[in-house]
């Protein structure tokens, strides 16, 4: 078997466990098959059951216990905010619901500003909003986006309620993300944060800083997030 078929075979072991656990098939505390059992299965070895199985482990899906085997966890949902393709393709089906705390507005970047900005930037300011990100009636994502303000006319006017960021860019001014960056805190939610996402000041939160790098030169994309993942974990596929 061919390294090529033995990678697709590890993604199909995860995929096809994912998709009983999810389904209900195994329920929370139901082992699953043994290892000879899914090695004989899927006609492979046991190195990739135990790679597959690892990375269920690692999703949340299951636990492992040495004598006992794979016992299926409550899951939780893995949410794809980690990809430059934003956070509500991140979310795949789950109920998204989008509120705009701040809307967009023209204005100029605040001092000490959490990247380092070109003249262009300087001299042509941003557009500054923020949204708060429902996922399945709870709260579970604040975001404070800045946006070069340059070949952006009217977007102060545009609606982002409920709508994909990005989607607006390309749709009404051809602008797509290229690249980007990003740096991940663990933190204590302040008073503000642990409002905005009905948690206890005590509650840790993913903090993330990205910047996004656009078709259009000098037209950066800025977000500071902070995410609730106490019925979620980040994940992303490369």
């Amino acid at each position: 078997m061919s390294k090529k078929e033995i990678i697709h075979l590890y993604k199909k072991v995860i995929e096809d466990l994912k998709f009983s656990i999810e389904k209900g098939d195994y329920k929370k505390g139901d082992l699953l098959p043994s290892e000879n059992d899914l090695c004989k299965s899927y006609d492979t070895t046991r190195v990739t059951i135990r790679q597959a199985l690892s990375a269920l482990t690692n999703m949340g899906y299951i636990t492992r216990r040495h004598g006992k085997g794979s016992i299926v966890s409550e899951p939780k949902t893995g949410l794809g905010i980690l990809s430059v393709s934003g956070v509500t393709a991140g979310i795949g089906g789950q109920k998204l619901i989008t509120t705009i705390l701040d809307k967009p507005i023209k204005k100029d970047w605040p001092a000490n500003f959490f990247y380092q900005l070109d003249e262009n930037e300087i001299k042509a300011g941003c557009i500054f909003f923020s949204r708060l990100r429902y996922i399945n009636n709870i709260p579970v994502l604040y975001e404070e986006t800045h946006i070069t303000n340059i070949e952006l006319p009217r977007f102060s006017s545009r609606s982002l309620e409920n709508r994909s960021l990005f989607k607006v860019l390309k749709e009404h001014y051809n602008i797509e993300v290229k690249e980007g960056e990003q740096k991940i805190w663990a933190i204590h939610a302040d008073k503000n944060i642990s409002s905005l996402l009905n948690i206890k000041t005590t509650h840790p939160v993913v903090h993330m800083k990205r910047c996004l790098q656009t078709n259009v030169k000098s037209l950066n994309i800025y977000s500071s997030l902070y995410c609730n993942t106490e019925d979620h974990f980040l994940q992303d596929s490369f």
